[in-house]
This record gives C-alpha cells, sequence and structure tokens, in this order.
C-alpha cells in the first residue's frame, strides 16, 4: 500500500513538474469548487491525482516555513543545552559527581539533532534558489518533498527534546568510588624496608588481618602509610577499594563510619536517622562484598574495630587494617601483637641525605666549614625525620659559616629557638606527653632529662630515684612502689618516649629530640630555663653560671671535663635535687650546700671516683630524704648522719675503698626503708664493712627498713641473714663471700604461712665459701609441702663451694638466671630425691633464661627427670667433661635454645644427629643452618676453642 502511495506521490508530481502551469491553476491547495466540477475523464483524473498530492505539495510549500521554524526551535534547545551543560560542569567540577545517564544522553542526542538540523538547512537553502512553477516550487519535486518530510520529523523531535529537558531532576549523581584516593607524598628517604615489610604483610601472609605501625611522633608513620597508599594504586594490588581514615587523639567513631560511608560510595539516605548498630550493620555488608584495605592514621587509644562495621567474617576474603599509632600497647591491643613493628629513626647516611633535600643544596658544595657543622647539626637531630627537615628548611638559603655555628649552638643550647622547632616540632611531640593523661606517668618522664643526651639510665637506678622523689607515692612498702616503677617504664616504653636497650645491663634512654622537647616542657615551654640545669661542662661552673641556680628546682653536674667546682651558689632555696655524677672532682668547698638545706630533697653523688671523704654540710639537709654515695672513694660515714632524720634512702654500692666504717648508732635511728651496701661481682675486692657484725645487728633492730642488700664475709652475718626473721622478709640482694671463715652448712627453716620466709630475695650469691658443703630447707612439722621458700628469687651465683647439688632451687620458681663455676664437689644440679610429678609442681626452671655451667669436673647430670624449660633458655657449659645430656623433655625439645660450649663437649653429647640447627664458630659471626650430625662433624673438624649451637624447634624454623 505505501509503495502505491509514493509511486502515485511521484507520478502526480512528475505531472506538474510537466504541467507547471496546470499545476498553478490548483496551487491555491483550497478544495475545487462545484461550478468548475466537470465530467469529462481528464477533469476526474486531477481530482483524483489532487487528492494524493494535497499533502506532499503542502510539504514543498511549506517547506521554507518550517524550516525557519526548526531554526528557532533548535536555538532554543540550543540555549537549554547550553545552560544544561554550565550547570553540569559546575557540579563536576565541585568534585565527586558525574553527570546522570538521562542528561548524559540528552547533551548527546542534542549534539547529533545540530548535526543534522545545519545539514537540512544547508539543503534548503540550496533548494531556495532554484524554483519553479511560477517561483512557487523548486524542481525535482519528489526530493523537496522528502526534505519537507524530514523537517517535519525534526520539528516533532526538537518538541521531544524540549520536553525531555523540562523533566531534568537532577542533573548529576555521585561518582563511584576509586579504588584508591591518591594522596600527595614526595620523595621519601629510608622507608624502603618498612614499606617492604608492611607490604609482605599486605599481600602475602594470610594470617596477617591487622597490621600495626608505631613509633614517635615525627618518625615517619604518616608517610609510610601513604606510601603503603601510593604502591596501592599501583595496578594489580588485588583489593577492590582502598580507605584512608584518621583518627586522631578523640576517637569518634560515628565520623569514622561516616568516612567509610562516603568512601564507598553508600547514599544511605536515612543514615543520619539510624542508630549506631544500623550504621555498623550497613557498613558490614557493604564491606563483606568488597576486598579492601582499611588504612586507620594517628591512632591514640583502642579502636573498637567491630564498631566501625569491622568485625572478623570481613576478613575472610583477604582484606586488611594497617593503622598508626605512637603507643605500641595500642598495637597489642588492637590484637597486632605479632604483625607490628616500630618505625625506625634514620640511619646517619640516611639522615645526611633527607636534610640536603630540605635544605635544597648538596651540603658537599657547600663551604667546607658548612660541611662539618651540617653533619653536626645532622648528629643532633638524632634521625628524626621532622626535626630534619624543619632545621633543613631552616637553613635553606643560608650560606654564611657562622650563621650555621648559631644554629648549632641554639640546637644544643636551647633548640627551642631555632626556627620552627617550637611551632613544627615539639608541638607535635608534646601531643605524646599530653596523652599519657596521667600526671605521674608525665613526671617520671620528664624527670628523664636530668641525665645527659644519649645517656643510658639503668632501670633500678631510675626507678629509686623515681620512688625517692616520691613520684610514685607516699609510702614505705618499696616493693609495690618498684612495681608501679616497672609499670610506669613499660607505659612509658610503648607509648616511644623512651628507647630500651641492654648492654649487659638494662637500661632506657631518650632520642635527643624527644629529650629537647621534655626538657622544653619542664622548663615551662622555654619561659623559665633555669628551672632545670644539665651541667657538663666546667665552664658552666662559673660564678655568671651558677648565679642562675636561684630559680633552679633541678641540677645535674655531670661528666668526666667537670674536674673542679670551685664556686658556691649564693642562694637555692628552691633546689630539690641534685645530681653531681661521674665527675673528676675531688672535693666539694665548704658551705657548698649552706643554702640548700631548706629544700633539697634527693642528692646523688654516685661514680665520683675521686671523692675520698664525706662532703661537709650533707649532714645539715634536715630535708633530705635520698642519698646515694655509691662508687665513691669514701671510706667512713660521720657519726653527724644521724642528723638526717627524714633520710629514707642510702645507697654505698661500689665503694671504692676495700672497707667501710658506719659508727656505731650512726643510722639506727634513721627512718630507712632502704639500705644497699651491695658490690657486684666485677667491683668485688674483698670489700665489706669495718665492724660487720655490729652494723648487721643494727640493721636487724631498724624498724622502718624494707629493703636490704648487703654483702657480708663473717658466717655469724651469713647465718643472721638465712635465720633473723626480720632479715629474711627485708633481704633483697645477699652477696655472702666466706673464703676466710667456717660457714659450712646453710639450714633454713620454712613454714608456708610465716611472713618471715624471704618474699623479697631476688639475688643470691655464694662465693668462696670453701668449706660450705650443705645447704636445705626444711619445713616445720605438720606443715604441707610447698615449694615457694624463695618466690621472688631470679639470679644465683655460686662459686668455689663444696657443695655436691643445689636440689634447694627447686623453691625458686621464678629463677632466670643460673651461673655455677669452680665447685669442685657438684655431681649434680638439681639431685635424685624428687619426683617428675613434684618437679613439675614445683615450676623448677620453667622461667631460666641462662644457665652457665664452668669448670665442674664430678658433674654428670643437671637433673635426672625431664623438666620443661622455656623457649630460647641459653646453656653455656665448658670444662664439664662427665655431663652428656640436658635435661629437656619433648616440649623443651620442639621449642628452640642454643648451647655455647667448648669445642671437646660436643663430641660426647648425646643428642638427635638429624635434628636442623644452627652453628657458629666461636660463639659468633657467621651462622649456618645444617643437621645436628654434620655441625658436631665441623666442630670436631675446626681450631676453634668454642662454638655455639642453636637448636632449632623440631619441624623447621617454620613451626
Amino acid at each position: 500500500m505505501i509503495e502505491c502511495v509514493t509511486a502515485s506521490y511521484k507520478t502526480v508530481l512528475s505531472i506538474i513538474e510537466l504541467y507547471p502551469f496546470a499545476g498553478s491553476q490548483f496551487f491555491d491547495l483550497s478544495p475545487p469548487k462545484k461550478s468548475m466540477e466537470c465530467a469529462n475523464p481528464l477533469s476526474d483524473l486531477v481530482k483524483c491525482l489532487w487528492g494524493l498530492a494535497r499533502k506532499p505539495l503542502c510539504s514543498i510549500y511549506n517547506l521554507k516555513d518550517n524550516v525557519d521554524s526548526l531554526n528557532s526551535a533548535t536555538a532554543n534547545l540550543k540555549a537549554k543545552s547550553e545552560d544544561v551543560k554550565a550547570r553540569v560542569k559546575c557540579e563536576e567540577d565541585g568534585g565527586g559527581v558525574q553527570r546522570t545517564n538521562q542528561v548524559a544522553s540528552w547533551l548527546d542526542s542534542m549534539q547529533e539533532f545540530e548535526g543534522r538540523v545545519d545539514q537540512v538547512r544547508q539543503e534548503a537553502e540550496e533548494r531556495d534558489r532554484i524554483k519553479c512553477l511560477s517561483r512557487c516550487l523548486p524542481r525535482h519535486c519528489w526530493s523537496s518533498y522528502q526534505l519537507g518530510e524530514t523537517v517535519d520529523r525534526m520539528l516533532i523531535e526538537a518538541s521531544k527534546l524540549q520536553t525531555e529537558a523540562g523533566q531534568f531532576g537532577i542533573l548529576t549523581m555521585p561518582l563511584p568510588p576509586p579504588s584508591v584516593i591518591n594522596i600527595p607524598v614526595g620523595e621519601t628517604v629510608g622507608l624502603d624496608s618498612a614499606l617492604n615489610k608492611a607490604w609482605k604483610w599486605l599481600v602475602d601472609e594470610k594470617q596477617a588481618r591487622v597490621i600495626g605501625l608505631y613509633g614517635p611522633g615525627g618518625v615517619g608513620k604518616t608517610t609510610l602509610m601513604k606510601k603503603i597508599n601510593e604502591k596501592l594504586s599501583h595496578p594489580n594490588p588485588g583489593f577492590d577499594i582502598v580507605i584512608w581514615v584518621v583518627v586522631s587523639k578523640q576517637v569518634n567513631e560515628d565520623s569514622i563510619r561516616d568516612a567509610m560511608r562516603k568512601r564507598l560510595g553508600l547514599t544511605g539516605e536515612n543514615w543520619n536517622g539510624w542508630s549506631p548498630d544500623d550504621r555498623v550493620h550497613y557498613l558490614w555488608e557493604a564491606l563483606t562484598k568488597k576486598k579492601f584495605v582499611l588504612l586507620i592514621d594517628d591512632v591514640w587509644a583502642r579502636l573498637d574495630l567491630s564498631k566501625i562495621g569491622v568485625s572478623h567474617p570481613v576478613f575472610e576474603n583477604g582484606s586488611k587494617v594497617v593503622f598508626t599509632t605512637r603507643s605500641k600497647e595500642v598495637c597489642s591491643q588492637m590484637g597486632a601483637d605479632n604483625t607490628s613493628f616500630k618505625v625506625q629513626c634514620l640511619t646517619t647516611k640516611e639522615a645526611l641525605v633527607l636534610f640536603e633535600n630540605n635544605v635544597g643544596k648538596s651540603i658537599a658544595n657547600s663551604h667546607p666549614e658548612i660541611q662539618d657543622l651540617a653533619k653536626d647539626i645532622v648528629q643532633e637531630c638524632e634521625g628524626l625525620p621532622l626535626a630534619l627537615i624543619t632545621v633543613g628548611r631552616a637553613m635553606a638559603g643560608i650560606d654564611k659559616p657562622h650563621e650555621w655555628k648559631d644554629a648549632l649552638t641554639k640546637l644544643k643550647k636551647n633548640p627551642y629557638k631555632l626556627s620552627g622547632m617550637e611551632e613544627e616540632v615539639y608541638r607535635i611531640l608534646e601531643f605524646s606527653y599530653d596523652k599519657l593523661n596521667d600526671s605521674t606517668l608525665q613526671r617520671c618522664f620528664l624527670y628523664c632529662c636530668l641525665f645527659p643526651e644519649d645517656y643510658h639510665i639503668r632501670l633500678h637506678d631510675l626507678i629509686g630515684l623515681w620512688i625517692g622523689e616520691g613520684l610514685l607515692g607516699d609510702t614505705d612498702d618499696v616493693y609495690s612502689l618498684r612495681n608501679e616503677g616497672e609499670h610506669v617504664l613499660g607505659r612509658l616504653n610503648r607509648a616511644c618516649l623512651l628507647e630500651s636497650g641492654h648492654d649487659g645491663r638494662e637500661y632506657v634512654k631518650m632520642h635527643d629530640v624527644i629529650r629537647d622537647m621534655a626538657t622544653w616542657i619542664a622548663r615551662d615551654h622555654g619561659q623559665r630555663e633555669s628551672k632545670l640545669l644539665v651541667i657538663e661542662r666546667e665552664e658552666d661552673m662559673s660564678k655568671e653560671m651558677i648565679s642562675k641556680w636561684g630559680e633552679a628546682k633541678k641540677v645535674t653536674i655531670q661528666g668526666e671535663w667537670i674536674r673542679n667546682i670551685n664556686q658556691i651558689p649564693s642562694r637555692c632555696s628552691q633546689l630539690e635535687t641534685l645530681f653531681v655524677r661521674k665527675t673528676r672532682v675531688t672535693v666539694l668547698p665548704s658551705g657548698f650546700f649552706d643554702s640548700m638545706t631548706a629544700c633539697l630533697a634527693v642528692l646523688n653523688l654516685s661514680d665520683n671516683r675521686h671523692i675520698k671523704s664525706f662532703p661537709e654540710g650533707i649532714c645539715n639537709l634536715i630535708n633530705l630524704q635520698y642519698l646515694n654515695l655509691s662508687g665513691t672513694g669514701i671510706s667512713e660515714l660521720p657519726k653527724e648522719i644521724k642528723n638526717l632524720t627524714r633520710l629514707r634512702w642510702l645507697l654505698l654500692d661500689d665503694m671504692l675503698e676495700r672497707n667501710i666504717f658506719i659508727p656505731r648508732g650512726a643510722i639506727t635511728s634513721l627512718p630507712l626503708n632502704v639500705f644497699s651496701q651491695w658490690e657486684s661481682k666485677d667491683h668485688w675486692e674483698e670489700c665489706g664493712l669495718v665492724k660487720e657484725e655490729e652494723t648487721v645487728e643494727e640493721l636487724v633492730c631498724m624498724q622502718h627498713l624494707t629493703d636490704l642488700s648487703i654483702c657480708v664475709r663473717e658466717s655469724s652475718s651469713a647465718q643472721k641473714i638465712f635465720q633473723s626473721p626480720n632479715l629474711r622478709r627485708r633481704i633483697r640482694r645477699a652477696y655472702i663471700d666466706n673464703m676466710k671463715g667456717n660457714l659450712t652448712s646453710i639450714v633454713i627453716t620454712y613454714s608456708p604461712t610465716s611472713t618471715d620466709n624471704f618474699s623479697h630475695l631476688e639475688t643470691l650469691y655464694l662465693s668462696q665459701c670453701t668449706k660450705l658443703s650443705e645447704m636445705k630447707i626444711t619445713q616445720e612439722i605438720g606443715q604441707a609441702p610447698n615449694c615457694s621458700c624463695f618466690p621472688n628469687l631470679v639470679e644465683v651465683y655460686v662459686d668455689n663451694c663444696r657443695l655436691s647439688d643445689l636440689s634447694w632451687l627447686v623453691h625458686a620458681p621464678k629463677l632466670r638466671k643460673l651461673i655455677v663455676v669452680d665447685c669442685q664437689s657438684m655431681e649434680r644440679i638439681i639431685g635424685d630425691g624428687f619426683a617428675r610429678e613434684e618437679l613439675a609442681d614445683s615450676g623448677l626452671f620453667s622461667r631460666l633464661e641462662y644457665l652457665a655451667l664452668v669448670r665442674l669436673p664430678k658433674l654428670t647430670s643437671i637433673c635426672d627427670q625431664t623438666l620443661s624449660f622455656p623457649q630460647g633458655v641459653s646453656f653455656v657449659i665448658f670444662d664439664c667433661p662427665g655431663l652428656r645430656k640436658l635435661p629437656l623433655d619433648s616440649s623443651s625439645a620442639r621449642g628452640s635454645f642454643e648451647v655455647l660450649a667448648g669445642k671437646d663437649w660436643w663430641a660426647g653429647f648425646e643428642w638427635d644427629p638429624t635434628d636442623r640447627v644452627t652453628l657458629q664458630l666461636g660463639g659468633e659471626g657467621p651462622v649456618e643452618e645444617m643437621i645436628f650430625g654434620e655441625a658436631a662433624r665441623k666442630v670436631k673438624d675446626v681450631s676453634r676453642r668454642q662454638t655455639k649451637i642453636g637448636f632449632l624447634p623440631r619441624g623447621g624454623p617454620s613451626e
């Protein structure tokens, strides 16, 4: 039918083209009048053809008007399109949104429509120039008809586009979240190792779910996190999305949840009306559908991940959580015990590179003096990136050596005066101090400023000073205060404000920049520089400098450079603490203490080897509570020491004189809580007390004494320690050297219900007791067996005794260190009178860390029963030819342990030759892994005198 009509249209239009005047006759397009009707065939044909031609003729005739209408409609649409584009661009430039699919489709349609309109307009203009039928109809009527039809359709399309534009509700919608949001991070220095370790846990370790990065403020934790984020943006990291959240000091769980929601691209139309539980569930459902990495920066306290939608099920697909914190404690609280590590300060080489990067030029091209000064400045920053960056920027553009020298002087003496240090370094580090949120912790932390830079502060000494200062509480219970001190040290260490170390004895130290910050706080944020003074140079003891002591509360004079103290402080009415330590001073001038009598409570004169006599004036310090004379050459205490009616601590350790004389009655009336006259093995050279028995008798009678450390040589004094109820409950360290005495037997009668037992004894040395052949513990009749006569004994040293065994050690369940040397009669460490169950119940050696057996020719066994040693225990065995076995049970053998022994001993040692071990010839140097049989053969073939073999857990290192 359509084909017929089309053919008819073509026929009509062809006739009109052939007979234009006929067309003109009828072109008014009005219906034919009756007067014109005729019956001839031609008239009928024209009527028929006119009926067919009327519509196409209208299209052709009205073409120009319709094109004009199309142009007008298109102009309106184009204006509308420009408005829509402008609004869309404005919203998209704001970020986070993109045009809706409806708008995008409409704009594409508009662009295509405008192109077609331009094409139609050009064709219509071309046809308008060529007219026929008395300028009424163009040539080629059929194509003109088609053009008219196109214009008609486009007018309808324009109307539709106009209607669609009026239906736009919103023009844009939120963008789907990118997998990673790029966070700018510049060039970094010294983070590669830490980044690789964290990355291994992220992509390789299936068990690593929560990863903690901890370290002091300014060490680069956030920068490391940014590097992790950057690396996750590279192709194929294996995660769907990375979410970055900053927590900071005040944890706001709801703001964290909201940040996660936005990052996940969740609209949550009813979010504001939901309860926290609803929000958690909403996030949890979204997270379970994605493999994600949640990066949480700056966590100050435990964050309960389940309260932000991250509970255990969401980890099943390999998702991870990585967080940064200044506190190691937070890592443990958040379940990252085994997947956390400390972000370390930079090495000297790395620090110099970072410093140069911020100075803006190579130091190597600078003035030679500047090169040396720059290295010294870098050394002062001690590898802390925040300090290096701040100081480096402060020195940018400075090329005069004297300006660099001035900067170094400020950094050493008053670093807060250097540009940027107070605002950009100390204020940031101070957050860690504020976050302690405990005045005791804060005071104990600031107290460490009294020690010089990089000084190794012995734990025992520091806690004693805290107690002596009253920082841990006002009580005579020294033992509970020591426990509190250990807790404080742990907190400060885990907060990365103190650093732990071990150089034979445990110590803590302060990072130089942390110490500078603490000093700044202790000096009232730099407002009172003389409030705390640390003097390490003799020139700082000049009259001008010592005049500043008037407002000082704490003063330290320390260092071998100080040989003379000639000036006397004229007024020290506020001075509470004075350290004069490790100097070469021989005498303190007369009157030195005169202005300190009112307030001075702590006086530490330790390790002044050249001070031979008790300094004049000390006995007038009526407020003195702590006096440390350890390591001095003082040989006699004055009887006037009894005037120190508030003295609670008197320390006389490692005294250089062979014998210390304490006048009879001089200390009896003092309210001493702690008396210590202790000698380390390194200093033991027949030192002791003059009239030892009298002094020991006085110590027995002292009412307030709770903590006693003492070295004795007389048999009667040794027996008194083991028999006197007063001394038994007070003794903490006992050193018995009886080479010239007749101590043959020590028998301890023990009652589990008594309060007079050795509840505080930690260290026991039995040295040169050449006649001591018996030491045993008996229980009162009717008492139930109990193995806690020495419940806190941790260290035992025995040498040159006639004991055949040390079976009494079953009463020391917490023993950590045992050394037995030169005991010619020692056959067993633990005798054969115990059942296996009895030994297991006693906890014997269950906490042992170190066992040394040296020159014991008759020793055949440590214990005939197998024992449960802790993992990692170390054995040292030399010149014990009869010892062939270790008393390890199956549990201990599955754990790791190491043995350092002489070359000849290994040939007779009985052990499974197929077990995996590590071999260290000479006890140091390269470590090789092999089976024990091969290691034993290698030891035999080398000339080294000693060898260390580490026994790996059975099944290999992976177990």
